[in-house]
């Protein structure tokens, strides 16, 4: 596997959901859900017990789509994320130690930046993309834009405060990979089951 998210991304969606899943019967449905609106890119964050199950169900029943970790903060969340089939990492912050344990796998990932420092560090160890996180409070558009000129090779992935009404402001910049999002999947729909409804969100995205 490519260590460049930037290649993984190619040809998918620029809209990347972010899941937290209450449980692991919502996994496979919600997946199917997203799909059939075009959505083959899921991040699964870390932060509910069922997720690195859930990764590898996805992985196992569902191989036509692109399954990766979000909020891996630490070398036992990496192991466990990449032993259960995670094909990108997503990180809310810039460590070294896990930006180079994803690499030693062949597993591209995302670190969490806010600074030119921390893009300086991803930069240097060899990425294409880094998450702008939270990108609402860390200047958004304007960061993005700025960071542009100093960083011609990296791209963004921001999250955090993106939603329906702005994503399409992210995804004009052409130094944007793609934008991720849990406004797709709100979790009291996801625990209601409600499949019907989150397809009418997703669907206009």
């Amino acid at each position: 596997m490519s260590n460049s998210f930037r290649s993984l991304m190619e040809g998918r969606k620029s809209i990347v959901p972010v899941i937290v899943l209450p449980n692991l019967d919502s996994a496979l449905p919600l997946a199917d859900t997203l799909s059939a609106a075009g959505f083959t890119t899921l991040e699964i964050t870390l932060r509910t017990d069922c997720a690195l199950e859930a990764i590898a169900q996805l992985r196992q029943a569902r191989p036509e789509l692109v399954v990766g970790a979000g909020t891996v903060k630490n070398p036992g969340q990496l192991r466990a994320a990449l032993d259960s089939g995670s094909q990108f990492i997503v990180s809310p912050g810039t460590s070294p130690e896990l930006i180079q344990g994803a690499a030693a796998r062949g597993v591209p990932v995302v670190p969490g930046v806010m600074t030119p420092s921390e893009i300086m560090t991803a930069e240097n160890l060899g990425l294409d993309t880094v998450k702008l996180f939270p990108a609402s409070l860390a200047g958004g558009v304007d960061f993005i834009k700025a960071m542009g000129a100093v960083f011609p090779g990296i791209g963004f992935f921001p999250t955090g405060g993106i939603s329906e009404d702005n994503v399409d402001q992210y995804l004009a910049l052409p130094n944007v990979v793609c934008a991720g999002g849990s406004w797709l999947t709100p979790g009291s729909l996801v625990t209601a089951g409600n499949w019907d409804r989150i397809h009418e969100i997703a669907h206009r995205c």
